[in-house]
């Protein structure tokens, strides 16, 4: 099943869930991945929300995530895309819970990472699922973020 052939998924409220079981999937590998490499145990929000992750080590709060899973290689693309209304939550979270913020995406060959902090979030274009525009929602200001930028964390 190809990404665009995904089933729509819409909360009790009627709002559009973007995050599909197979988009869950993918991200909660990642997330043992990241589990395993940092020592820590990662738990989602909820369905809604903003922000994807949170860590904890030893029952503390130690940073908030953000976790993509791609379908291809780390050298692909010059830049791997992270929503604005996401950078804006994880930026928050972060300064007001006082710990970290990490953008974490898994490609075909490595899952690599980097703090939100060291985003430059004046690389802004307006992009998303253009080949299937059902909502508005569906376009958002995004961030492009350099491959060269993300440190990696695990081969595969």
């Amino acid at each position: 099943m190809t990404y665009y052939e995904r089933a729509n998924v819409v909360h009790l409220d009627g709002t559009r869930i973007f995050n599909k079981p197979a988009d869950q999937e993918a991200a909660r590998d990642v997330a043992n991945l990241i589990e395993q490499a940092w020592n820590c145990e990662l738990h989602p929000f909820g369905a809604l929300s903003p922000i994807d992750w949170y860590a904890q080590r030893f029952g503390r709060l130690i940073g908030l995530l953000e976790v993509k899973a791609r379908s291809h290689a780390i050298n692909t693309y010059p830049t791997v895309y992270l929503n604005v209304r996401k950078w804006l939550a994880l930026s928050l979270g972060s300064v007001g819970l006082g710990v970290p913020a990490i953008f974490a995406v898994r490609f075909t060959d490595c899952v690599t990472w980097t703090p939100v902090a060291r985003i430059d979030a004046t690389q802004t274009v307006i992009a998303g699922c253009a080949r299937l525009v059902k909502s508005h929602n569906d376009i958002e200001p995004v961030i492009e973020v350099p491959i060269g930028n993300l440190r990696t964390l695990v081969r595969l």
